[in-house]
């Protein structure tokens, strides 16, 4: 029995060494490869942003991440429409109660020009009154519109930060070059400095 285990415990290591063997060595997000001077120059702008980069190679690979954006986008592309009847309404509403303001201005007789402006004011504060609660709706969907849009921003940088953090441990430089330049930057004062002393 011990034999029997052991054997299959040899084999799942040499299945789990050859299927390592066999893996692809971990891919560089595009966002963080390697450019020539020239590519980089002309492709990255001040408005190039590694974030947005980033999640955006990681919206490809996840399914989650890719309906979360199409609700968001939906959500951008349906607010007009769920808004505009009421808008639009309130709109002609206001613009009547400018009119009727302006057109009483006109009014010589005092004190009939401010008996109107009262009438005009008890209305538009009956008006203000009636649409209250849409206004609060609409309040509602603002403030839903910044906590989306927060937790989007807070979403790209909880979800990139484990790929910098990759890449840092993968592709950080030994320090063998900067401290050979250090050595030729040691050896150039030392010159300078016994020039000096001549």
């Amino acid at each position: 029995m011990k034999v029997c285990l052991s054997a299959v415990f040899v084999l799942t290591l040499v299945s789990c060494h050859n299927r390592r063997a066999q893996d692809p060595p971990p891919q560089t997000p595009k966002a963080l490869e390697d450019k020539s001077s020239f590519e980089i120059i002309s492709k990255r702008g001040p408005g190039d942003d590694l974030v947005e980069s980033l999640y955006g190679e990681l919206i490809s690979k996840d399914a989650a991440l890719k309906r979360l954006e199409l609700n968001i986008n939906d959500l951008d592309n349906s607010k007009q429409d769920s808004t505009a009847s009421f808008n639009k309404f309130d709109g002609k509403i206001q613009s009547y109660f400018r009119s009727a303001d302006r057109n009483t201005s006109t009014i010589k007789d005092s004190l009939l020009r401010s008996k109107m402006k009262t009438l005009i004011a008890n209305h538009l504060a009956t008006y203000h009154a009636r649409i209250a609660p849409h206004n609060e709706l609409l309040k509602t969907i603002t403030e839903n519109d910044i906590s989306i849009a927060d937790l989007h921003q807070v979403l790209k940088i909880v979800r990139t930060l484990p790929v910098i953090e990759k890449y840092q441990q993968d592709n950080l430089p030994d320090t063998k070059q900067l401290k050979g330049f250090i050595k030729e930057q040691n050896q150039t004062i030392a010159l300078a400095d016994s020039l000096v002393k001549k």
